[in-house]
């Protein structure tokens, strides 16, 4: 299999070239709309994930409720994208620098500034099948030329391009303490008890009264019964407004807006 790269090669040719780690083998293409074809959301980092004592960056391992499996970050940025990807329904699969993008030989902005090669934080899939790339930047650390390429690139192979600065604070808040709530553990034994559930919300009703109503219907600890609620609230199967303070006044239905 495969390594990853410790540092990436240099591409002397006038084409934008892509490497990645897939299948256990190294690919390295001249980019194309071909790419749509292969599972980058399966991909390997395609760069080692460096630390050093004083490291200022704080990285680890993301348990995705969606993917299964640990996805690495190597920022508190990331890791809250990586958040707002496994609460997003649309998404279906992700990986942690899945590919290395080598620019054209002589590739530089308008101030003379070389570009050599760039690594995009994510990759994507999306549940209609497109793929996007993502790019996590705080808003004061934009690199705005190396974006306007990689979205251009991305245009030409047939990718969405994202650059994540941040969730607003109030939905972060509110994420991350239902992201305590994505574990299997929390979630309904069953889809049936999971449908049960959404009918206990149908109409949308306050997160208070649709637990009594799911328990009494149920005969089910309320306690248990709120922890399987918000467990489909990260999950997507319940919704309500995340831009506002989520008490047990909240208004909870199915089907209705969730506010990124």
């Amino acid at each position: 299999m495969s390594r990853a790269l410790r540092s990436l090669p240099s591409n002397v040719t006038d084409t934008v070239r892509v490497l990645a780690r897939l299948d256990g083998r190294l690919l390295n293409v001249e980019a194309s709309r071909a790419l749509t074809a292969e599972p980058f959301e399966d991909a390997l980092p395609i760069r080692e994930f460096f630390a050093w004592p004083g490291k200022r960056n704080y990285e680890g391992l993301w348990w995705s409720s969606t993917t299964k499996r640990h996805t690495g970050f190597e920022s508190l940025l990331e890791r809250q994208y990586l958040l707002s990807a496994d609460h997003d329904p649309d998404v279906v699969g992700v990986s942690s620098q899945p590919l290395a993008i080598l620019w054209p030989k002589g590739t530089q902005d308008a101030e003379g500034r070389r570009f050599r090669d760039h690594v995009p934080d994510f990759f994507v899939r999306l549940s209609n099948g497109d793929g996007r790339l993502v790019d996590v930047r705080r808003p004061d650390k934009a690199e705005t030329h190396q974006f306007a390429l990689t979205k251009a690139l991305c245009d030409k192979i047939g990718w969405r391009y994202e650059v994540f600065t941040g969730l607003d604070e109030q939905v972060a808040h509110a994420l991350t303490w239902l992201g305590g709530y994505r574990m299997d553990r929390y979630a309904p034994s069953s889809p049936e008890v999971a449908q049960h559930l959404v009918e206990a919300f149908t109409p949308a009703t306050s997160l208070r009264a649709g637990v009594a109503r799911a328990a009494r219907s149920s005969g089910v600890q309320k306690d248990l019964v709120q922890a399987n609620v918000l467990n489909l609230l990260f999950t997507g199967m319940l919704c309500t407004d995340l831009s506002q303070p989520l008490t047990m006044d909240s208004e909870v239905g199915a089907g209705m807006a969730v506010t990124r």
